[in-house]
């Protein structure tokens, strides 16, 4: 049977939002199919030299930015305290992803769907007009449309969805060599 490959709109959103809510939910299938069978050591490899981000780094940092975006730059409103809990790590230190550590993969799988549920929440009750409408963070140089700061988000995950693929596979090269 042939594979069908498309793109379906997640129900109760405006059809246009609705398509890139499904786009969202396809690269978090992907990440989630990446990272599933992680074992400690691999979510906390930083590379040969200690001087990457971690696995688990890299799935704090894209569920953290989710919801930076979606409260910063979309609604322009303080983290509510249910998520600023999920986030009690800072996003950057000199530039660099936040190292972390000893963080189960279960703990940021549960983050990472918290993220999007709110995310998802959010976005339901939005207006094509709001979603095409420029918002303007104050302590920030830009103005942005919900649409584009979601796009930015399949982009952003998908770029961190290969850096974790890359991860992994040089793990697993190496761990064979020893």
């Amino acid at each position: 049977m042939r594979t069908k490959l498309q793109v379906v709109p997640l129900p109760n959103y405006e059809p246009e939002i609705g398509y890139w809510m499904s786009a969202m939910e396809q690269i978090r299938s992907r990440t989630i199919a990446l990272v599933k069978n992680l074992d400690q050591p691999t979510l906390d490899w930083e590379g040969p030299d200690r001087n990457e981000n971690s696995i688990g780094s890299l799935l704090y940092h894209i569920a953290l930015v989710e919801v930076s975006w979606l409260f910063c730059d979309i609604l322009l409103q303080e983290f509510p305290p249910t998520v600023e809990a999920d986030f009690p790590h800072p996003m950057a230190t000199n530039g660099r992803i936040r190292p972390l550590s000893k963080i189960t993969l279960d703990e940021h799988l549960d983050r990472l769907a918290r993220s999007r549920a709110v995310f998802l929440n959010a976005l339901k009750s939005m207006s094509l007009e709001d979603w095409r409408n420029f918002r303007s963070p104050p302590n920030d140089d830009y103005s942005v449309t919900p649409a584009w700061a979601v796009f930015h988000l399949v982009e952003h995950e998908a770029g961190h969805a290969a850096q974790i693929s890359s991860l992994i596979n040089r793990s697993e090269r190496l761990t064979a060599l020893a």
